[in-house]
């Protein structure tokens, strides 16, 4: 009768709580669960900054372009000078466009104080500071008027010029605006040129034809 009560006894005080090792087991999965869900927070966060400086950049990548759309074509490189526009061509050489782009710069004597669309422009914006480079240059579309050739296609440099030409038979030649917007801010930004949206645009620099009518 006694050995009966001692197993009893000993049975119930087993299921009355947990044992040294179901704790320290316990206190180890959620110390595992309230990590992780620390980690998948912080990702979220950061992914959620990260997706705002980029639709920042965006929005200032198009009001750059607002701007050089906004201006005739022949004033968009006043107060360019040729320095400035080679050594902002060298440095976005990789950038879309570029190579296949003639640079243009003011050739007045002397030239302007101010640029009308400065090359260089920063910016910030909610506390991350924005690069913002606005290249212009000339490049050239095939009219399909030579033996040969297609109108259309993309806007490039003619064969063999290494310079725009001043005669272009079979092509018109267009102004490219490129616009640059770079960023440093989080670590996934850290390095120079890891962050970088682009927008570019060809603007027709010909004057539109007047008709002359007689009353």
């Amino acid at each position: 009768m006694k050995a009966m009560r001692r197993r009893f006894e000993r049975s119930a005080a087993d299921s009355t709580g947990m044992t040294l090792v179901e704790v320290i087991v316990a206190i180890a999965i959620m110390g595992i669960v309230a990590t992780a869900a620390i980690g998948l927070a912080i990702s979220a966060t950061t992914g959620s900054v990260s997706q705002q400086r980029r639709a920042i950049a965006v929005t200032v990548a198009n009001a750059a372009m607002e701007k050089a759309n906004g201006l005739p074509a022949t004033i968009l490189y006043g107060g360019r000078s040729k320095p400035l526009v080679q050594s902002s061509f060298a440095a976005n050489s990789g950038i879309s466009g570029i190579s296949n782009t003639y640079q243009e710069y003011d050739h007045t004597l002397p030239l302007p104080g101010t640029q009308t669309i400065r090359i260089d422009d920063p910016v910030s914006q909610n506390g991350t500071a924005y690069t913002v480079t606005t290249l212009i240059g000339t490049c050239f579309e095939k009219l399909g008027t030579s033996a040969g050739q297609t109108a259309g296609g993309d806007c490039t440099k003619i064969d063999g010029a290494a310079y725009a030409p001043a005669i272009y038979t079979g092509y018109t030649p267009l102004t490219r605006v490129i616009v640059v917007v770079g960023w440093t801010a989080g670590q996934e930004c850290a390095v120079a040129g890891s962050c970088v949206y682009t927008i570019s645009t060809l603007i027709d620099s010909h004057s539109d034809l007047e008709w002359k009518t007689n009353g």
